[in-house]
């Protein structure tokens, strides 16, 4: 076992104890947080007037805040053609889900759907206007094809100005974005401690997660890299998509080990092939090794290893 390796291994020791310390109960874990707003009657937020989408930020740093991967509305309406401004039930957000796991696309390879929804009591009139706001939602683990569980209603009552209409109405709810926002987060975290696995020593867990992985000008070394990234690697479950052009070969690489574990092992699988003006550059749950000089680099016999 080689110095470099030896230390990776150590540090790695130490980060598995700090992050038992500090643990974040989303680390590693993809979601789609969207809402269920087919209720015109009652619906005064809906996901594309202001306030929605003020709330819908707000969910998002929260989950942000515990190490959630939040995929973003705009990344789901441009590869999924979901239209923003349409409205949607359960089922058919449901189905939107499932449509992205089964895409093979890493960005959108998500363990779980939040659906929210937050419907309106409103009584207006000369004196003030009280708004009577309930927020429910659901859970959807895509993995199992299962729903985990619903929370709510949970109230929260907003006082607007006097004879507020429609326009009024939404600009005041914003003004209250962050404390529905934090009701959708708290509640469904709960639901989602059911979907996160704990980390094992090796860096791997019971979760399964596509990463795309890009290898550029590198050769007989892309064969080399990929067949020890599948075959060898702790928690791999093969490879997807397999795509050659050239020197460029990309392909989708799932396994149940964490991005950080993958970048410490490439790294060592570089400097085994000893492969120079080599980049690695990890992007969320993409990887791309490319060669940065001007000839394609040579590889040298693989030498075995024991990856932990």
């Amino acid at each position: 076992m080689s110095q470099k390796l030896i230390r990776a291994v150590f540090i790695a020791f130490l980060s598995c104890i700090s992050f038992g310390a500090f643990a974040v109960d989303g680390s590693n874990i993809r979601i789609m947080v969207l809402q269920d707003d087919a209720d015109q009657t009652a619906n005064c937020v809906s996901a594309s007037n202001a306030a929605g989408k003020q709330i819908a930020t707000k969910i998002g740093e929260q989950f942000n805040r515990y190490g959630y991967t939040v995929v973003p509305r705009e990344v789901i309406s441009a590869e999924m053609r979901f239209d923003l401004s349409a409205r949607f039930d359960k089922s058919k957000l449901i189905d939107l889900a499932q449509r992205a796991k089964s895409s093979g696309r890493a960005e959108l390879d998500i363990q779980a759907l939040v659906i929210y929804q937050i419907l309106c009591d409103v009584r207006a009139d000369s004196v003030s206007t009280n708004i009577d706001v309930d927020i429910s939602g659901t859970i959807y683990d895509t993995v199992a094809r299962r729903e985990l569980g619903d929370f709510g209603p949970i109230r929260k009552s907003v006082s607007l100005a006097p004879n507020c209409e429609i326009g009024c109405r939404t600009m005041g709810l914003r003004n209250y974005a962050g404390d529905m926002a934090t009701v959708v987060a708290e509640q469904a975290r709960n639901k989602l401690k059911l979907v996160a696995g704990k980390a094992k020593a090796d860096g791997t867990s019971d979760r399964i997660v596509t990463y795309n992985v890009r290898l550029e000008n590198l050769s007989k070394a892309a064969t080399r890299i990929r067949t020890t990234m599948e075959k060898e690697f702790p928690g791999s479950k093969g490879i997807v998509s397999l795509q050659r052009n050239g020197n460029l070969v990309t392909f989708g690489y799932q396994t149940s080990a964490s991005a950080d574990k993958i970048g410490d092992w490439l790294e060592i699988v570089i400097e085994d092939l000893g492969l120079e003006n080599v980049s690695l550059n990890v992007e969320g749950n993409n990887f791309t090794i490319s060669n940065d000089g001007p000839d394609s680099p040579p590889a040298k016999k693989p030498t075995e290893r024991l990856f932990k």
